[in-house]
């Protein structure tokens, strides 16, 4: 597998999640971050379990193999880093690559949906104050997102849409939410579907 792989300076947008399967949204908005964020790569870090879900995703191998058959994009990597430096939590991942990728500069991706629960997670105005966030919207959840915990705390440091490009070289804290063409799809429904078995 193509490991992840950045110089000082480049913009590295950061997707991260189960990937449980990973689906036609997923690229959609990460090839809509590339052009909307002007960024020079974005990684999927695909986690070995996500600490929100009492569900254990399927096998890590599995999830990264379906990652990669169905993202192939040269500026794209599918990423097995939180596995290896064995972190489940954003803030212990991003002060990894940190140490990793010194010099980098890093946007944490999220979709809308996220930004709703977002300060649920461990050390989120950390997250906020340490990179720029980048979020896109997704079906059913512009308003609640709009509303969110983070979004009122933060509003102060929010880009405006028009100005997306400039996202990635701006320091934190710092986040856009831009609208994008929506893909109705997620993982969820998938597993649900009998699409995606856990352990097939």
């Amino acid at each position: 597998m193509r490991r992840e792989n950045a110089r000082p300076f480049q913009t590295v947008g950061l997707l991260g999640g189960s990937f449980d399967p990973p689906h036609a949204g997923h690229v959609h908005i990460t090839l809509e971050a590339l052009r909307r964020f002007d960024l020079d790569q974005v990684w999927w870090l695909v986690t070995p379990g996500n600490p929100l879900k009492a569900r254990s995703p399927a096998p890590l191998e599995r999830r990264l193999e379906a990652a990669r058959l169905i993202m192939q994009h040269p500026r794209v990597t599918v990423s097995d880093f939180e596995s290896r430096v064995h972190t489940r939590y954003t803030a212990k991942t991003l002060m990894a690559l940190q140490r990793s990728y010194p010099g980098t500069r890093f946007v944490w991706l999220m979709g809308a949906d996220n930004l709703v629960q977002f300060h649920h997670w461990e050390k989120w105005r950390w997250i906020m104050q340490t990179v720029p966030v980048g979020v896109l919207a997704r079906p059913g959840e512009r308003i609640g997102a709009r509303r969110s915990v983070a979004a009122r705390m933060f509003r102060h440091a929010r880009i405006p849409a028009r100005a997306s490009r400039l996202l990635a070289r701006a320091d934190a804290p710092a986040w856009c939410f831009v609208n994008v063409p929506m893909v109705d799809i997620s993982s969820s429904a998938l597993r649900a579907r009998g699409v995606w078995r856990p352990t097939a």
